[in-house]
């Protein structure tokens, strides 16, 4: 098959426990038919246990208690979202869990799983046993990019990118979650895994295809994303790694409706919002035009 250009939009594959293949009863969520497998066993109750304190563990872990299931969550870093909100903002996260009745098991990283065809417990590493029922693995996903190796495009956490999507081979880009992109903000490659991304990124991919490459890249948009927890929205825009300051301008933490606003030698970075869409909004669009 012959191509003037070529885009490359694999994704990702949720990422799983070694082991847990076969057994019954643990659950990955990446596709629809994973959400209608995971939909079902809720229904019928009983103690979950989610591996992964991320986006996809913690808005499980909210559904499941609205569902009346006992729900443990363990997270190898020190809070949940430690990732992409730090460790200061990640605290309110576990006191919301918290506040629900949640047990988090947080700086403790998973051992494996125990059962025969079906899992009755998760086993971690500083030895302590948690029965379960259901077992949701919610620790990211690896880009599909297997079918790459050997084909002279170079590879690093996905296909890597330039800040217009091309890669290193002449006429083909990336795009999604497969797709490792140059931030030029933050002067290093990041692999975005969110729907905004890859929503808004194909543009530039396909401007550069169509230009043969001589168009300048513009700067992206902040990445963007939001959660629904526990009747809480969490919305998150830019990057919290390297801020050296995160300061709450608006709300109470205690009453989960925050702003606040991760700053890098006093110039924001991030901005993060807790039941505070309109004023997250407002701040939104000031960090796209602070970055651009």
């Amino acid at each position: 098959m012959q191509a003037d250009g070529v885009v490359i939009a694999t994704g990702a594959a949720a990422r799983t426990l070694p082991g847990s293949a076969g057994l019954a009863g643990v659950h990955t969520l990446r596709t629809l038919d994973d959400a209608r497998a995971l939909r079902d066993e809720l229904a019928r109750g009983g103690r979950l246990v989610v591996i992964g304190g991320g986006f996809i563990g913690a808005e499980v872990a909210s559904t499941a208690y609205a569902l009346g299931l006992d729900v443990t969550v363990v997270e190898a870093a020190p809070t949940p979202l430690a990732g992409p909100l730090g460790e200061t903002m990640g605290a309110l996260v576990s006191a919301l869990h918290a506040d629900h009745g949640v047990r988090l098991l947080c700086g403790v990283g998973v051992k494996g799983l125990s059962g025969e065809r079906r899992v009755d417990a998760v086993l971690l590493e500083d030895g302590r046993t948690v029965p379960a029922d259901i077992v949701v693995v919610g620790v990211g996903a690896r880009p599909c990019v297997e079918w790459l190796e050997g084909s002279g495009i170079a590879l690093d956490n996905g296909v890597k990118c330039g800040a217009d999507g091309r890669t290193s081979l002449a006429g083909v880009v990336a795009v999604g979650d497969c797709a490792n992109w140059y931030d030029p903000r933050a002067g290093c490659h990041r692999r975005v895994e969110h729907w905004t991304g890859a929503r808004e990124r194909p543009d530039a991919a396909v401007a550069t295809l169509l230009a043969g490459g001589a168009v300048e890249p513009g700067v992206p948009r902040p990445p963007y994303f939001w959660s629904d927890q526990y009747g809480v929205k969490i919305q998150f825009a830019g990057h919290a790694a390297g801020a050296d300051s995160v300061t709450i301008e608006a709300g109470a933490a205690d009453d989960r409706d925050i702003l606040a606003v991760y700053r890098r030698a006093g110039n924001p970075v991030a901005v993060l919002g807790m039941n505070q869409p309109r004023l997250f909004t407002r701040w939104r669009k000031q960090l796209a035009a602070t970055t651009s």
